[in-house]
């Protein structure tokens, strides 16, 4: 063999050998050997990272949108006090609302938009029960919650689910169930019923008609005489009686219409009347007037028991140090010589409500003339021009324009001060106005309120009652003129009770 040939061959030989070695080297090296499971892993790492990605996007669309059709709902309730344009109202409070843009959506669907408002008076007994179970209102008056459904709204995935045969877009929506009852506290255990309501008006139409009279000047000043009824006969305009309220005894009912707090708290979905006559009211009542008698004889130094800043009222006589022993002056409310001192006036025709209701017009010039001749004051205005009998103003403006232009310890030609000297118990305050009674409206006719006095039954509104006159021995009807309603501005009474339910 050439040399040639035996070198070739040795060569070979070596490269084998060599290969054979890189081959041994190579399979017994254990070095980067889970790099294989790496990159499956890795591929399964960013799949879970891109879906978890997709469900936190979505996760926060819908919470989104939770918290618009919560917010939506909450405005729409705040509006249902059961007057007549509540449903109209809290239609216009929930689309006026500014609607917040969704952070994921895409293109119109980025912002909150709703899709439907329902109205009901009940809810289902259960959360657990659909909303399908709940009464629809059938009218304002008995509009209790609202239900805001927002327009559902699609997510794009970031996870190319097509891939694993799902969907790439994701749709979310959401509900919300909001409630409002208003709440007063602080309040006499009084209802009213309607003055305004007359023969043949439903519900609604009663209610409207309050509203329209509390918001009228005219009428807000015609004198009515609030009856009180025993519960011996049908209840009608103009009646007045008690509720029940919370930890209020029969036997503290008097001292619930004498005390400044008077610890009562009434719910606009439904009061319970309190059947039988009281008697005694006026004793109650009169302590506003600075009159301590019978029961509250002996709070005459309480300050609980404090009277108005302004009890003006056409008494005469005691003297002013034997103020409690006052008497009402001859021809009370208007005084006749030779102790002449008047109260506020009645009207002088009573056309409404069978009699007792008055037109608005009352000698507003006798009274003046009486109390504030003498000491030369200025007439309060009446649109632009100085009040007089043809040109009226409210007795409560009357009484609200002495105190707060200093005329209060002006005497009338008898000797008469509206400032109190019978109380004793110290400095006064005008807050609350001692001789404006709050008290439940309802619709007593529409409502048939009788003999069998049902629970719950609805408040129309809550109103103010201007007292002019204290009540005469024996007396148990009032003289009051409608100061207004108390509304969520009236914070010292009013509490508002607005929640989400669903």
């Amino acid at each position: 063999m050439a040399c040639a040939e035996v070198n070739a061959l040795a060569s070979m030989a070596q490269l084998v050998e060599k290969l054979a070695q890189s081959a041994t080297a190579l399979w017994s090296d254990t070095r980067g050997m889970i790099l294989p499971y790496v990159t499956i892993l890795l591929v399964v790492i960013m799949g879970v990272a891109v879906l978890a990605l997709d469900g936190a996007r979505y996760m926060s669309l819908q919470t989104q949108l939770q918290n618009g059709a919560d917010a939506l709902a909450l405005a729409g309730a705040a509006e249902l006090d059961r007057l007549p344009d509540s449903q109209t109202r809290a239609i216009n409070a929930i689309h006026s609302l500014l609607s917040n843009a969704t952070l994921f959506g895409a293109g119109a669907d980025r912002r909150v938009q709703v899709a439907s408002i329902q109205f009901y008076s009940r809810l289902p007994e259960t959360d657990v029960r659909p909303m399908s179970d709940a009464t629809p209102a059938a009218d304002p008056a008995s509009t209790r919650f609202v239900a805001v459904t927002v327009r559902p709204v699609t997510l794009a995935t970031i996870l190319p689910a097509g891939l694993f045969g799902g969907a790439a877009l994701v749709t979310t929506g959401a509900s919300a169930v909001a409630g409002f009852d208003q709440i007063v506290c602080n309040v006499t255990p009084l209802f009213v019923c309607n003055p305004f309501e007359a023969e043949g008006m439903s519900y609604d139409q009663a209610t409207q008609a309050l509203q329209e009279a509390a918001a009228d000047p005219s009428r807000r000043r015609r004198l009515i005489l609030l009856r009180q009824n025993g519960g011996t006969a049908q209840y009608g305009p103009g009646d007045y009686g008690f509720l029940e309220a919370e930890g209020l005894a029969p036997s503290s009912v008097v001292d619930a219409l004498a005390q400044v707090h008077s610890a009562v708290c009434l719910r606009q979905s439904g009061v319970t009347i309190r059947p039988g006559f009281v008697a005694s009211v006026r004793d109650g009542f009169n302590v506003r007037f600075d009159m301590y008698s019978g029961s509250m004889t002996g709070n005459r130094t309480n300050a609980e028991y404090r009277p108005s800043l302004n009890v003006r009222k056409g008494y005469v006589g005691g003297g002013s140090a034997n103020s409690c022993s006052a008497q009402p002056a001859t021809s009370w409310p208007i005084g006749v010589p030779p102790n002449q001192a008047t109260g506020l006036p009645l009207d002088l025709q009573w056309p409404n409500m069978e009699g007792r209701m008055g037109n608005g017009s009352w000698d507003f010039a006798t009274y003046w003339r009486v109390n504030h001749g003498g000491a030369g004051r200025a007439e309060p205005m009446v649109n632009g021009e100085p009040a007089n009998n043809g040109n009226p103003p409210s007795r409560y403006s009357v009484y609200r324009y002495e105190i707060d232009q200093g005329m209060v310890g002006d005497r009338s030609i008898g000797g008469e001060s509206g400032a109190p000297a019978c109380y004793g118990g110290g400095v006064l305050s005008d807050g609350p106005d001692r001789r404006v009674l709050q008290a439940a409206i309802l619709n007593c006719r529409s409502l048939g309120i009788g003999l069998d006095v049902q629970p719950d039954l609805p408040v129309a509104a809550f109103g103010k009652f201007f007292l002019t006159l204290p009540l005469a021995p024996s007396q148990t009807n009032l003289f009051v003129e409608t100061v207004g309603l108390i509304n969520p501005a009236d914070r010292m009474f009013n509490f508002d009770m607005v929640q989400l339910y669903r």
